[in-house]
């Protein structure tokens, strides 16, 4: 292959990347927030992305889910009736023709309905109110929404995958080490590396790199595809493979948000916290999400992340290549594929408990404004 071509392919590996869509066909997200008086608004949404037209097992997934969304009869559905809620809404957004997401929303004045609510899944969920303090346990099972094709699916990627991740991190550390040695050249690396993440401006003044150097970047550009793979859905598949782990790991049925109506009474267990404490995350399990726990552990900053986290944005925003080539760099011994997997399966694992207190005034009156919809 020529010079010339093979210099194209350079630039097209990343727009081919960031034109892919790195969340997940399916999305769906749990909010669960606690009002003054110790009721709570549970709201479930499920996002149907576009399906790949050229996958007939994806198109015929997606099709699935939005005709339960359409006709009420997915999970959410059974979930929301166990509740028996005071209050319930539900909606559905279409783009062009097609259901594009499904949204429930209910108020339960019963703290024992709670339990109900995840009757059906592998979480023992308790929540009791006792002299004004109300506390919130979640303890996790085992996940058990994969079948055992999907487990096997998954057990056959951890294998591999593994090895990629290994592979990108000896990749990305050898250019950090020759950026240490070669600063002045960290400008044109990078730029050549996240080019189509670059101003026009920014693109058009970069220095062009010499061979030695266009062979490191392009070896990083296929060991970072590699890596992001994960989150892609393959041909002839309907789910990701980063979908697949958590339905092998991942007891939660959702992305769980808890927002709470004050600061928690106690330190919470378990949870990621946000919002000076009162918002409590429970993201749940899964590849992806492992090796995100990993960020800086080998390699910072880490170009994977950088790439994700753009494409997830929007992409639209062009990054500071001022900014990118002043940032520290560090890149430890790259490791090897069994001590990654021994890495990510201790983050596969959930919390054992998730726990928080917090006061409430069973005697106040919540608003309609509080609530955020009128009943």
């Amino acid at each position: 292959m020529s010079p010339n071509k093979l210099r194209l392919l350079a630039l097209l590996v990343p727009a081919l990347l960031l034109a892919a869509c790195f969340d997940p066909p399916v999305l769906e997200t749990l909010d669960l927030r606690f009002l003054r008086d110790g009721s709570f608004v549970v709201t479930s949404t499920v996002e149907v992305s576009d399906p790949d037209r050229a996958n007939p097992a994806l198109v015929r997934r997606l099709a699935q889910v939005r005709q339960e969304i359409e006709a009420g009869s997915d999970a959410w559905g059974g979930r929301f009736a166990a509740l028996e809620p005071v209050a319930e809404r539900f909606a559905w957004e279409k783009q062009l023709g097609e259901i594009h997401q499904g949204t429930r929303a209910a108020v339960a004045d019963e703290p024992k309905k709670l339990r109900a609510f995840f009757g059906d899944t592998s979480l023992d969920v308790t929540y009791e109110i006792r002299d004004g303090i109300a506390e919130l346990t979640i303890a996790p099972g085992p996940a058990s929404r994969a079948t055992r094709r999907q487990r096997d699916l998954v057990e056959t990627t951890q294998e591999t995958w593994s090895g990629d991740v290994a592979a990108y991190l000896k990749e990305a550390g050898d250019l950090w080490s020759y950026l240490d040695e070669h600063p002045e050249r960290a400008r044109p690396c990078l730029g050549t590396l996240f080019n189509d993440l670059l101003t026009d401006e920014a693109r058009a003044a970069l220095e062009p790199l010499d061979k030695e150097e266009q062979e490191r970047i392009d070896h990083l550009e296929e060991a970072m595809e590699k890596v992001m793979a994960v989150l892609l859905v393959p041909e002839g598949e309907d789910h990701a493979p980063d979908e697949l782990s958590h339905l092998v790991y991942d007891p939660f049925p959702a992305r769980l948000t808890v927002r709470l109506p004050g600061p928690p009474h106690e330190e919470p267990e378990g949870f990621a916290v946000a919002e000076g404490g009162k918002t409590l995350i429970a993201a749940g399990p899964g590849l992806w999400e492992a090796l995100r726990s990993l960020e800086g552990r080998w390699l910072a900053p880490d170009p994977v992340f950088l790439y994700v986290l753009h494409n997830r944005k929007g992409g639209k925003e062009p990054i500071d290549l001022d900014a990118l080539v002043a940032t520290p760099r560090r890149a430890e011994p790259a490791p090897a594929a069994d001590e990654v997997w021994q890495a990510l399966e201790e983050r596969l694992r959930p919390a054992p408990l998730y726990r928080v207190t917090f006061a409430v005034q069973p005697e106040a009156e919540v608003t309609a404004e509080e609530i955020g919809w009128t009943p």
